[in-house]
């Protein structure tokens, strides 16, 4: 019997919930988690000749180029622990970015976890972080014990691409730019659609059941 390999994406507007659905199955899996912002902030750490020109374009608040985020993507994916699979998060967020990704890789499945505009408004618009120890809350799904403050006696704060402009901005760029990512996997026949508006753990069991993952 040859064991199934899993080298996949998961797609998703802001607060779908992707990352967490993307731990669960690493975790399950035994699989490396591959996320673009992440390798963008740790060679910004390094002081690299590139993670100081990436560094340039994130303090303009400027897109860093493809050019950047796929050598670094690539570099990352041809280590040896993501020989048997992996599984990555916002990576590939544009069509151009998949296409790449096709250049080196033979993707088995890419999921889109769908969640409706007013919902992901609903869940950035009561998220609160400390100003202190970083600790993120929800006003209604995990509220503080004391209003506007943290356990630690930090102020909470609204990030600033949790205002009202800022998602929309947000969720403007998702539905022109990785849409078209979603469409291109269908095309492709590797698209699986979840339904996002469930609990964590229903969402978790439609995941793993599409997937054919016992839990």
């Amino acid at each position: 019997m040859i064991e199934q390999k899993y080298k996949m994406i998961i797609l998703g507007p802001p607060a779908s919930g992707k990352g967490t659905q993307a731990e669960f199955l690493a975790k399950k899996l035994n699989l490396p988690t591959i996320s673009a912002g992440q390798l963008l902030r740790e060679e910004v750490d390094k002081d690299s000749e590139i993670g100081r020109e990436i560094k340039d374009y994130m303090e303009k608040g400027e897109l860093v180029p493809n050019r950047f985020t796929n050598e670094l993507v690539k570099a990352r994916l041809e280590k040896d622990d993501c020989s048997d699979g992996f599984i990555s998060d916002g990576f590939p967020r544009i069509r151009i970015q998949a296409k790449f990704l096709d250049t080196f890789v033979d993707l088995t499945q890419a999921i889109v976890i769908r969640v409706s505009d007013e919902e992901v408004e609903r869940r950035l618009a009561g998220r609160r972080i400390c100003s202190k120890c970083g600790k993120v809350y929800h006003l209604e799904f995990n509220p503080p014990l004391k209003e506007n403050a943290c356990e630690c006696g930090g102020k909470l704060e609204l990030r600033e691409d949790d205002t009202p402009q800022a998602i929309h901005q947000r969720l403007k760029i998702y539905h022109e730019e990785t849409e078209e990512v979603a469409d291109y996997y269908q095309e492709k026949g590797i698209l699986i659609e979840i339904n996002g508006e469930q609990s964590i753990e229903k969402v978790k069991k439609e995941v793993f059941n599409k997937l054919k993952i016992k839990s």
